[in-house]
């Protein structure tokens, strides 16, 4: 009878491990039913909310993090059409974002990002390229950022799906560069020939922008570590049309007094506010 008692608890106490090893990959991977069921629900939604498309799933993917699927759709015939629905593991569907995605012109805007940016680390990113620099890139400013209104440039809602931009013209609209340069000498008069330069360079590479945030520190220490007093020179959106030669250190002094100011009205903003959550 012993035996028998003990064989029976050591099969329940197997039984148990399987079912935690179970329900811990169900909830790590998903399963195959629940994949199954948001595949198929999700082919039906498709037919009912876009019928006549040609859009088809292109992956089912499960978050353990959610644990929610991901089914990722795509057209053959539209390079900016993907978007995702997010069913639950019974196959409900909790969120489409085509309205962000596609008719937001999100994709749009991405894909066009995507390869600016590209053109822009073709200069940054070359050999040549003198300064040293851990922060340098390209992005197309459009619509609204930060609260502060976009160049007169093209805006996110007027993008068109699927179409081939020139990205010279584009960039001339609303590129905007950022780049961080650290050396011994931190003047505007440095600062000035740096962004004549990066202009020259732009300009030889045939990638144009509207304006470019920068700033000018000095170097790192020989540990690696930023200095405690960092000098600093700072321009912020500023104007390709401006870097030109004359008066040139004039404008980036007052851009870099802007730029102070800026900062001073942030952080008096953000001291105001922890000083209210304090007293809250």
């Amino acid at each position: 009878m012993t035996k028998r008692i003990l064989k029976i608890g050591a099969l329940v106490l197997a039984l148990c491990l399987l079912a935690g090893i179970a329900w811990f990959a169900n909830g790590l991977l998903g399963n195959p039913v629940s994949r199954w069921l948001a595949r198929r629900n999700a082919q039906a939604y498709l037919a009912e909310v876009y019928p006549g498309t040609d859009y088809e799933i292109e992956s089912v993917r499960y978050s353990f993090k959610s644990g929610d699927y991901s089914v990722l759709v795509v057209s053959p015939s539209s390079i900016d059409t993907r978007f995702t629905l997010s069913l639950s593991m019974t196959g409900q569907l909790w969120w489409d974002s085509y309205q962000t995605s596609v008719t937001g012109r999100w994709n749009t805007w991405d894909r066009l990002e995507t390869e600016y940016r590209a053109l822009a680390d073709r200069v940054f990113e070359d050999p040549d390229f003198p300064y040293d620099s851990n922060i340098a890139y390209g992005s197309l400013w459009m619509d609204q950022e930060y609260g502060e209104p976009a160049p007169p440039g093209l805006l996110l809602s007027e993008l068109e799906l699927d179409r081939e931009y020139d990205m010279q013209k584009l960039g001339a609209e609303c590129g905007r560069l950022c780049l961080y340069v650290r050396q011994e000498e931190v003047t505007a008069e440095a600062a000035a020939e740096i962004l004549l330069d990066v202009r020259r360079r732009f300009d030889e590479a045939g990638v144009s922008f509207y304006c470019i945030d920068f700033v000018l520190n000095g170097p790192r220490n020989p540990d690696g570590s930023i200095p405690r007093d960092d000098r600093q020179v700072e321009t912020r959106y500023f104007p390709y049309a401006d870097i030109v030669e004359e008066g040139l250190v004039a404008r980036v002094e007052q851009a870099d007094e802007e730029a102070r100011a800026y900062h001073a009205a942030r952080d008096a903003e953000m001291a105001a506010e922890k000083q209210e959550n304090r007293e809250e």
